[in-house]
């Protein structure tokens, strides 16, 4: 743990108020020291197990100090059946890749204590510091600056709003309630692997088209608002390599899906094509709206979130650790802000896609939540057969290289250099 703290700058960072601006700093390592505790917790049986668990995991979660710091604690509770591992990281230091990143330094650096080597991690890339320099002549740049008018009018769309069970005048992360639904672990299978076949889609391209049908049904409006995550890792900056650097780099922004046909072919590629013409994945918004100084970029927050984080399987599964079933602990404060009405969050685990809807109690009834959910799974595993059953490939605009150019202009190439072949 001490040698994951001095390799990764990021898990020594510190925030403090000056003058009503937040303020980001390293610690040096000579005053980072790790915090690590065992607890004993021989001769308590299951139920006791978990509650003593739970207790110890909710404590360590909201004890990281973010002016002194350390953001990353950890503690290992010691059972008859085996010892657990909380490592607890403050989410303004690490995203989803840093936790990969993390895990596999563990795992190596755990493998060469054992034998009673030298610890030693895989080279760095840039360090935060690096990108977040270089990230603000990047925000004044021409490149980012011509993403305005993209932002603009996605701002400008009217989208359709959710039909709430009641109203609610602030959402608060303590009054929130999840829904769980899953797929089985042949359906995650094709998910995974053919059904991209017919289109050239990623799975967000289906699990988004699954959704976007799910909203449509629900609202009866064909425009649906949904913001979305990406790792934010883009090779925007030249000569700035952040693939292997902790830190919190995730880019979150607005897209709106046009729903307007039913058919599934249509919705497929629609949807695939509102993705791909998001500039830069998206990493471009943030910055314009809150660190371009020319720019105005209206913003808007849409009801809905959706995040896919992908395979965890094999990152938290190696020869000598797994995922433990124990309670992890409280990771947001109660009394927190909660943005979205709904917010998904799917990833594959044990081999099965599961999906997450997490919802205000004060806004939705239960029931209306698990309805959406149930038609969320029915909606993908149509798309999952249809493409399955589908024989022959279909293009899209993304697929070549041509600026600009609509679906049916394209279809319209299509039929002539099909006529011409005759």
């Amino acid at each position: 743990m001490q040698a994951l703290i001095e390799h990764h700058d990021a898990l020594r960072m510190v925030y403090r108020e000056e003058n009503g601006d937040i303020v980001q700093a390293y610690q040096p390592i000579s005053e980072s020291k790790v915090s690590f505790e065992i607890v004993d917790l021989y001769g308590s049986d299951e139920e006791m197990l978990r509650s003593q668990i739970k207790i110890l995991a909710n404590k360590l979660q909201s004890s990281l100090d973010l002016q002194n710091g350390p953001l990353l604690k950890a503690e290992q509770y010691r059972t008859e059946a085996g010892d657990h591992l909380l490592i607890a990281v403050h989410h303004l230091v690490v995203d989803g890749v840093s936790w990969r990143i993390l895990l596999e330094d563990f795992a190596s650096g755990y493998m060469q204590a054992e034998k009673e080597e030298s610890l030693v991690f895989p080279q760095k890339t840039n360090s935060f510091k690096d990108w977040a320099e270089e990230l603000a002549a990047f925000s004044q740049s021409a490149h980012l600056l011509q993403q305005a008018e993209y932002w603009s009018q996605i701002a400008a769309e009217q989208v359709s709003p959710l039909p709430k069970d009641c109203k609610t005048e602030q959402r608060i992360v303590k009054d929130t309630s999840s829904v769980l639904c899953e797929l089985t672990e042949e359906d995650t299978k094709h998910l995974l692997t053919d059904v991209h076949q017919p289109y050239g889609t990623e799975i967000n391209d289906i699990l988004l088209s699954a959704l976007g049908l799910t909203m449509k049904e629900w609202t009866k409006g064909a425009k649906i608002g949904i913001n979305l995550e990406g790792h934010g890792r883009e090779d925007i900056i030249p000569n700035v390599n952040i693939s292997r650097t902790v830190g919190w780099f995730t880019a979150q922004y607005p897209v709106v899906l046009d729903i307007s046909d039913a058919d599934a072919s249509a919705v497929i590629k629609t949807v695939k094509e509102n993705l791909r013409r998001i500039p830069d994945k998206g990493v471009g918004y943030g910055i314009l709206r809150y660190f371009t100084e020319t720019a105005e970029t209206k913003g808007f927050t849409p009801e809905i979130s959706f995040n896919y984080l992908g395979q965890f399987d094999s990152e938290v599964k190696t020869d000598f650790f797994e995922p433990s079933a124990f309670d992890m602990g409280r990771q947001v404060s109660g009394e927190s802000e909660a943005l979205y009405a709904l917010s998904f969050s799917g990833m594959i685990r044990n081999g099965r896609f599961v999906l997450s809807c997490s919802y205000n109690e004060k806004e939705f009834e239960r029931a209306t939540v698990e309805e959406q959910m149930e038609r969320f799974k029915e909606n993908l595993l149509m798309l999952i057969r249809h493409c399955t059953e589908k024989e022959d490939k279909e293009f899209t605009p993304s697929d070549f290289s041509a600026e600009d150019l609509e679906m049916d202009e394209m279809g319209d190439i299509f039929d002539m250099l099909e006529e011409n072949l005759k």
